[in-house]
């Protein structure tokens, strides 16, 4: 009898064959970006521009960018990041909404909310791939004028503690998917690099491990794919659109679609200097066990929380889960 058919054989890979769950070839040179990151300043600084272009729409220069940055680094996220070009990322199902839209009876649709999200209950079957969850919001200006609001407007209202349309969505039966991204999507959520605690025990000394470099990038890789996905397909929408990522490490909110006229300037009294509402928490690095709570507030990460109602002692739902209707509207 071979030991292969034994029934409590147990395969044990040749570790010189294939890749450990931490193993990582760090380079010879340390990586542009494992410098950068080697100071939590530096990775603030460098996820902030990010998040920047991407809530403002600039998917192409986010793309360029983090190709660049990419360059030098050959661990698994990072060839599964290279294999997974903005062309193979689509977001089907979107062609049927004109039509859905022509026979809906009630109020006309003005604007959409589609977040890309992961389900919080993923059971991690090896071999099994996710594909990251859409939620889609369809709303219209019965309960937040989004047709007169500027884009400026609508992002502020999204940073709002409760966004003007929270719960209102409309009863259109409508579907999409997203495909093409559930290698990385997985691969992500399987990374055992997932965190940098700068406090030596992540065996790597004088540069930010590259396993953790490439989870960063492979992160913002998956929400730039997914914004260049909706803008291709939306591309002539004629209403308002509020895209972004509820919990997926790459968290960002933009507007695309048409912006509304300017608004008339009604001349005021001087009065004390206006700023921005719209505003981001200061950042920290995603699940880090060793860091205070912000005394300002909580991240975007923090505050993604369930939109149905919770005892008082549960953490309020954040405005990025509110924004994109978490767990309540799922288009899978």
């Amino acid at each position: 009898m071979d030991a292969q058919d034994h029934p409590h054989f147990v395969h044990i890979p040749d570790p010189d064959q294939v890749e450990g769950v931490r193993a990582y070839a760090e380079p010879a040179v340390a990586h542009p970006l494992q410098m950068t990151f080697l100071e939590e300043s530096g990775e603030h600084t460098w996820v902030g521009e990010m998040r920047d272009l991407l809530c403002a729409g600039s998917a192409a220069e986010a793309d360029a960018r983090l190709t660049a940055g990419l360059v030098g680094f050959d661990g698994t996220l990072a060839r599964l990041c290279r294999a997974t070009p903005a062309t193979g990322v689509t977001l089907e199902g979107w062609e049927d909404l004109a039509a859905i839209l022509a026979e809906w009876e009630r109020p006309a649709i003005t604007a959409l909310t589609l977040g890309l999200t992961n389900p919080p209950d993923l059971v991690f079957e090896h071999g099994v791939t996710h594909q990251p969850e859409l939620l889609l919001g369809p709303y219209s200006d019965d309960t937040f004028d989004f047709t007169s609001a500027s884009k400026a407007e609508l992002l502020a209202e999204c940073a709002n503690e409760l966004p003007g349309w929270s719960g209102a969505e409309e009863d259109v039966e409508f579907y999409c998917s997203l495909t093409g991204l559930a290698e990385l999507n997985t691969a992500l959520i399987n990374c055992k690099h997932r965190r940098f605690l700068r406090d030596g025990r992540d065996g790597v000394e004088g540069r930010a491990p590259g396993g953790y470099v490439e989870y960063v990038l492979g992160s913002w890789l998956l929400a730039t794919r997914f914004l260049q996905a909706v803008q291709r397909a939306t591309a002539d929408a004629s209403f308002r659109l509020i895209v972004g990522t509820v919990d997926v490490n790459a968290d960002f909110v933009t507007v695309l679609g048409p912006d509304a006229p300017a608004r008339p300037v009604i001349a005021a009294a001087p009065a004390e200097p206006a700023f921005a509402p719209l505003t981001f928490t200061p950042w920290v690095p995603k699940e880090d066990p060793t860091a205070d709570a912000l005394a300002s507030g909580p991240t975007l990460r923090q505050r993604i929380k369930s939109v149905e109602p919770e005892p008082v002692e549960q953490p309020r739902p954040g405005f990025l889960a509110r924004l994109f209707g978490r767990f309540a509207k799922p288009t899978n």
